[in-house]
């Protein structure tokens, strides 16, 4: 498994905020495409080559030869296809979408995230909501989830992920707590911090240099105070995030750190969210926030007593306990300069196939996001976390934050929780990038 598994979208922020206005508008080399939403069709039987662009398979030990052996079906089933898959580095990655997006040649297919990022690169899209095959149409879970303010579907979205609380149970134990009753709520969670901090011990590995480590409580909390029809109007672009909503979820992030859930000053200036990982795989950290799966397994190697709980719910939560944000671990889009739309189109199927998702389950532990498909755990980690992430109850609201407001929230989340920015100032800077994204 991976060592770790960067917060979901981190490094994809700048990349499509520095293309801006230029995406948005159409305004490259090249005319951009008006071209409506793609369907599912007879694949031609000419040869065909497509070039797929992804940083998935760099996420997990082993990853390129479980996406090869995903391709090698593909091209079974599909024989006058060829795909030539290019796996390029997480942080290069969304700088090499925007640049082809900009010449308008690259990749006929290309891993994106949905809502409003997809939404940022829609000048390179194709719209997919018509292209989905029956039997995945009605099988795919967090398709609701994905579409972008403009009311299309750029993104077939594929595998699982849930934010969760990974906990070292020996060092809850060495501090007189029981990891159930210490985040049965949020009071408790509070106090849970407290304890801990008070006994010496680092209650949550932390590193908030780079903001990443807000946006993922954001999304967590944010998610507990969705209603469907609240998610709805969210994705939809209609409640700002100078909304109570959001405010409150701010307020729940600082209390945190006011009670001692996230150490030092020094994770302020010098620690990243990177540091986090280490931090918790070395045994110097009561809990740890992550969504991966693969990430909870690293930890259990390092840190045998690791467990997988939910984050309590703050007390403005419209759910019951054990909800978590849970959604797609990613997706595929078809490139609106690809000559072989019917071949690119049969290809993000095949991705969010059965078989396609039961190999990268089987290789690489990626659950998957298939109704069809459960998966159980073979080991006490998996066993703790698969539950939460298959909680029917589960959303998100993570992949409507436009870029432009993440942007925000990285810049100001270490003046925030050191206190030198007010929650008022905050939340009004990351309107004015809301404002700014429609």
């Amino acid at each position: 498994m991976s060592s770790r598994m960067y917060p979901r979208r981190a490094g994809a922020v700048l990349a499509a905020v520095a293309v801006g206005t230029l995406l948005l508008t159409g305004c490259s080399e090249g005319a951009a495409v008006d071209a409506g939403p793609l369907t599912a069709g007879e694949v031609p039987e000419e040869e065909a080559t497509l070039t797929v662009w992804s940083f998935l398979p760099d996420n997990y030990d082993g990853g390129t030869e479980a996406y090869d052996e995903v391709i090698a079906a593909f091209e079974e089933e599909y024989p006058q296809i060829t795909v030539e898959l290019d796996t390029v580095p997480y942080p290069k990655y969304f700088d090499q979408v925007r640049n082809a997006t900009v010449a308008r040649k690259g990749a006929d297919v290309i891993t994106m995230y949905g809502g409003s990022q997809a939404y940022s690169y829609r000048n390179g899209l194709y719209p997919l909501q018509d292209a989905m095959l029956p039997e995945i149409e009605s099988d795919l879970k967090f398709v609701d989830d994905n579409y972008s303010p403009d009311g299309n579907l750029y993104i077939l979205p594929t595998g699982t992920y849930g934010y969760s609380m990974l906990v070292n149970q020996d060092l809850f134990a060495s501090a007189g707590i029981d990891p159930v009753e210490g985040l049965k709520d949020w009071e408790s969670l509070v106090g849970t911090c407290r304890t801990l901090a008070t006994a010496g011990i680092q209650p949550m590995a932390a590193g908030w240099k780079d903001g990443f480590l807000f946006e993922t409580f954001m999304y967590m909390i944010s998610s507990q105070m969705m209603d469907r029809a609240t998610l709805d109007k969210w994705v939809a672009g209609e409640i700002p995030v100078d909304d109570e909503l959001f405010v409150t979820a701010t307020e729940r992030i600082v209390e945190l750190n006011e009670a001692g859930c996230f150490g030092g000053s020094d994770k302020l200036g010098l620690n990243m969210y990177d540091d986090a990982f280490n931090e918790f795989y070395a045994g110097q950290a009561a809990m740890f926030s992550t969504g991966s799966l693969s990430t909870a397994a690293t930890a259990s190697e390092t840190v045998p007593s690791t467990t997988v709980l939910p984050l309590p719910q703050v007390p403005e939560s419209t759910h019951e306990a054990g909800m978590i944000d849970a959604g797609a671990e990613a997706g595929w889009s078809v490139t609106k300069w690809t000559k072989h739309p019917e071949a690119a189109v049969a290809f993000v199927n095949f991705m969010a196939s059965p078989e396609a998702q039961q190999i990268l389950w089987d290789s690489v532990g990626v659950p998957p996001n298939l109704g069809s498909l459960p998966v159980e755990g073979a080991t006490p980690v998996q066993q703790a976390f698969l539950p939460l992430m298959q909680n029917p109850e589960n959303h998100t609201g993570f992949a409507a934050f436009p870029l432009t407001v993440l942007a925000v929230y990285e810049r100001n989340a270490a003046p925030l929780i050191s206190g030198d920015m007010s929650v008022e100032t905050f939340t009004e800077q990351a309107q004015a990038a809301f404002e700014k994204s429609k």
